[in-house]
Parts: structure tokens; C-alpha cells; sequence
């Protein structure tokens, strides 16, 4: 089940980005990520998955101002059961249809990205521009999805 973020998942979201940090950079120590998540929750801007024992194994985060995805990990235990594809579905629902949508993302090549660039791929991502290393110093890109004009 996907639902909002609320603050009672503060520390679910926390144990999520301390096991991918080797992926993403620091995170749990960073003051700027920690109030950047308590954001997403006060402005509903931030979704999970959620098992039947109601545990959190997935999240997204958006950010409407710029129109982008900006987080998004699953456990590496409950990876490949849909829980990404549902979250990015959920995350593109509730951004602007009618304009680009971006992420930024794993370089092709990036051994452990290629799961997240397949999925992005699938959903008509398109990578756009080099972004450079992130914090895990890991070469990512900006993939864009063009707007989903309605006639």
C-alpha cells in the first residue's frame, strides 16, 4: 500500500537512508537532509510502501517547485517485488503532468544503478544532462520525462 509520510515515519526514513547512504552519500549525520525530509512531511510531498505489518519499505520524495523526483530507495531486501515502480508511479501522479519531470539518477555503466535506470527507462525517462559525482561519488545524470500533454 502507498500512503503520505507522516512524522511517525521519521525514523523508518532514516534506517531506509542510512543502509543506502553507500549509494547516495551521507545522509543520517547531515542536518540539511534531515530538515529537506522533515519538509517533504510537512508539505505531504514525500510517499511510501508500506507491508501488511504496515512497516515502511519504500519511499519517494518530490519537490513540486521544481517539478522533480527527488528521493527515492527501497530496502535492498523487498527490491524487485514493484515497490520502486509503484512509488515513481505515485511520485509522477502527483507532480506536473504538463511540464518536464526530472530525476537525477545512476550514469549508465553504474553497476548498481542499473535497476533505478530501468526502471526510470521504462516509465519514458530520457537521460538529459551529466550531473556529475554525487556525495557517494558515483557518476549520475539528469534523466527527464517530457510532459504528458493532455488534448
Amino acid at each position: 500500500m502507498i500512503r503520505l509520510v507522516t512524522n511517525q515515519d521519521l525514523d523508518a526514513w532514516m534506517e531506509l537512508a542510512r543502509e543506502v547512504e553507500p549509494l547516495f552519500g551521507e545522509m543520517v549525520g547531515n542536518e540539511d537532509f534531515i530538515n529537506g525530509i522533515k519538509g517533504c512531511i510537512a508539505s505531504q510531498s514525500a510517499f511510501c510502501v508500506v507491508n501488511t505489518d504496515s512497516e515502511v519499505e519504500g519511499i519517494v520524495a518530490i519537490n513540486k517547485a521544481v517539478n522533480e523526483i527527488a528521493w527515492l530507495a527501497v530496502r535492498e531486501k523487498c527490491r524487485g517485488k514493484g515497490y520502486g515502480y509503484q512509488l515513481l508511479e505515485r511520485a509522477i501522479e502527483s507532480l506536473d503532468k504538463s511540464k518536464p519531470i526530472y530525476v537525477q539518477t545512476f550514469s549508465p555503466g553504474v553497476k548498481a544503478g542499473e535497476a533505478a535506470r530501468k526502471m526510470y527507462l521504462k516509465f519514458g525517462f530520457k537521460d538529459d544532462k551529466d550531473s556529475g559525482k554525487n556525495p557517494a561519488g558515483i557518476d549520475t545524470v539528469i534523466m527527464k520525462l517530457e510532459s504528458l500533454r493532455v488534448c
